[in-house]
């Protein structure tokens, strides 16, 4: 089938195990991000659709998964799931997935598949009409969702679903996924693919550089605080990785203390950092360059006295 799941034994038992008996109305995967949930439901979701049931990749329905095209896999977006308007509910709410999906039968293969990978973002009224079809749930449909923590659903979601647990992938895994054998790397990642296009990409190299001059010298943290600040000297990672100037800053808070762990002012620093992170988590519209110029004026004063 050609698809691999390294270091989630469990979960790939469990999914081989739906796909060679009936799966269940509701599958929940939950874990942490970038250890592989989404890859993993979609190869499930194409291998129970495809005609000889191993996700081919050749077959006409197979095909048309590749597309994005299958008229039976439902993908939400990764934004707020609404209820939807009474009367004319627009795409990707619940009253449009019961209302012109769930009432009629497939339209090529035995099941449909509806896959809602933030499940953590379905509002509350969307919450409790999904409840009810889950409570009854068609026999042609199936229904997946993603989350990071089970705790972020209505117990009475999760009774209704099997729960798949996803889990931070080990060390020594990570190095084989992505080819890499330096420790500093590895713990970045922290048993996650989540951040690996930008560990990864070689403008990595180039930050960890200045990171290192600027926690050794006062006059390399100035520079870095310049060159952190300048939203565009990281267009790159934004425009070719999908990345957002604030997941580039969460990862230059991660090598900051990752590269002054041995230093004797540590614990000052990773306050400081997590204080950042606090502030630029807050998403408050005109404050990251006020939460970075605090920050970079706290690091100096741990630093080096001023």
């Amino acid at each position: 089938m050609g698809f691999q799941l390294k270091g989630q034994t469990i979960a790939r038992s469990m999914l081989e195990h739906y796909l060679s008996k009936p799966a269940p109305p509701l599958l929940i995967l939950h874990g942490p991000a970038g250890v592989g949930k989404f890859s993993s439901a979609e190869w499930f979701i194409q291998c129970s659709l495809c005609e000889i049931g191993t996700g081919c990749g050749q077959c006409p329905s197979c095909r048309l998964f590749a597309r994005q095209e299958h008229p039976d896999y439902i993908l939400f977006p990764e934004e707020r799931v609404l209820i939807g308007d009474e009367k004319q509910p627009a795409p990707f709410t619940v009253r449009w997935l019961i209302r012109t999906r769930l009432m009629y039968p497939p339209f090529k293969a035995e099941r449909r598949f509806i896959l809602i990978p933030r499940a953590d973002l379905i509002q509350n009224e969307a919450e409790t009409a999904l409840l009810k079809t889950l409570e009854e749930p068609p026999d042609h449909t199936r229904f997946i969702l993603m989350v990071e923590d089970l705790e972020l659903l209505k117990e009475t979601i999760i009774s209704r679903g099997v729960c798949i647990p996803f889990h931070l992938i080990p060390s020594a895994t990570m190095s084989e996924i992505t080819g890499q054998s330096d420790p500093y790397i590895l713990d970045l990642m922290g048993g996650s693919l989540e951040l690996s296009s930008l560990i990864l990409d070689e403008s990595f190299i180039k930050l960890k550089e200045k990171i290192e001059d600027g926690l050794g010298h006062p006059m390399g943290l100035h520079e870095l605080e310049i060159y952190v600040s300048l939203e565009k000297n990281f267009q790159t990672w934004k425009t070719h990785l999908d990345r957002s100037y604030e997941e580039v800053l969460d990862l230059i808070g991660l090598m900051i203390l990752k590269s002054s762990e041995r230093l004797p002012d540590f614990p000052a620093i990773a306050d400081a950092v997590f204080d950042l992170k606090a502030g630029l988590h807050k998403r408050m519209a005109g404050m990251t360059h006020y939460h970075l110029s605090r920050f970079f004026a706290r690091l100096a004063r741990i630093l080096f006295g001023h």
